[in-house]
């Protein structure tokens, strides 16, 4: 495959991960890996490398496309979608291939600055939102909600993510293929987090159609604690998805764990988010309760001994620079020298 995009359709090419070979799909080396000796290999699969750097481009030039050939866009001059990152702004460059201009997102009271200037950068119109303590999808006062009701209008679409079947459709019809072919078919765990949860949905049912026994892990959130993407357990009450149908084991993981293991990726050379972190951290956190329980060796390959992993990387730091320096404390960093003459030091 040559790779190259040319002609009126480009940029609509460019952007369908039907029309590109595998993302890339990176074993860990040892320094990143501690349970290389006892011949678990794991493999980092590289969504940040889709051309707009993140996981939620597939499903949203998905979503998109299909409601394309479905011919739910005509007459529609708008998306309105609740969302304050990835897949909304995914969305708005998805749509505009496909002749929607304008896309409006749904965003909670306390997004970040960087998160609100990406949105504006990519041309998203933000609609800030009071979210509710405990949202959910029947509340009025939720930005899925809102956002839902706002798709009623004649000339305005919700994709709605959190229930939207082509969302883990795009997983099922690229990413999980992809994963399969790279491992040969000898994948024992698979581990994602949960967000919308479309992600883990999709490979988890390909995957799991190939071979059942396939183990799938869902990273979440700790309670009380932040990772960009990733929901809490309440968090995920605004999902419409049966995700728990597609879970073998649920992993809860903390900030800084997230952070500190994302930036040890990054700093090795896999450009990897703290949502990257948070997948990995989970998936370490259920090998060693494997070991620790004497059942690592159930999901042992008898014709190599081995035992391999897959945990996905939904996009790069890059984004989320400033938090690492606030859910990491300073004996993560290099010290400045010379700090004292910085010009234009914050």
């Amino acid at each position: 495959m040559t790779n190259i995009f040319k002609g009126q359709d480009a940029l609509k090419n460019f952007l369908n991960p039907e029309k590109h070979p595998n993302l890339p799909m990176v074993e860990l080396s040892a320094s990143l890996n501690p349970f290389t000796g006892d011949n678990v290999r794991i493999f980092a699969k590289m969504m940040s490398l889709s051309p707009l750097g993140n996981v939620k481009a597939v499903p949203a030039f998905n979503m998109v496309q299909e409601m394309f050939l479905r011919g739910d866009l005509e007459g529609v001059e708008r998306l309105v979608e609740n969302s304050s990152g990835n897949t909304i702004f995914s969305m708005a460059v998805a749509a505009r291939q496909f002749g929607v201009e304008r896309t409006q997102a749904y965003v909670p009271s306390e997004i970040s600055w960087n998160k609100m200037l990406m949105l504006l950068f990519f041309g998203v119109e933000p609609i800030v939102n009071q979210e509710p303590q405990k949202p959910a999808e029947s509340d009025p006062a939720s930005g899925v909600y809102k956002a839902r009701k706002d798709g009623e209008a004649s000339d305005v679409l919700n994709l709605g993510q959190y229930d939207n079947i082509d969302n883990p459709g795009a997983h099922k019809k690229w990413i999980g293929p992809q994963i399969w072919e790279q491992t040969e078919g000898r994948i024992d765990i698979f581990c994602a987090g949960l967000g919308t949860t479309g992600t883990l949905i999709g490979n988890a049912k390909f995957l799991k159609d190939k071979d059942p026994s396939i183990k799938v892990v869902g990273a979440l959130r700790a309670a009380d604690n932040y990772v960009p993407g990733v929901r809490t357990e309440n968090l995920l009450s605004v999902v419409g998805f049966d995700w728990r149908e597609y879970v073998d084991q649920i992993e809860p993981v903390e900030t800084a764990a997230s952070y500190a293991l994302s930036m040890a990726l990054s700093r090795k050379g896999i450009m990897a988010g703290p949502s990257s972190g948070l997948a990995l951290v989970g998936l370490l956190n259920q090998l060693q309760t494997l070991k620790d329980s004497n059942r690592l060796d159930d999901l042992r390959r008898a014709s190599s001994g081995e035992i391999t992993c897959v945990f996905i990387c939904p996009d790069g730091p890059v984004p989320y620079l400033d938090e690492y320096f606030k859910y990491l404390d300073s004996s993560h960093f290099p010290k400045i020298q010379n700090e004292d003459i910085l010009t234009n030091k914050p």
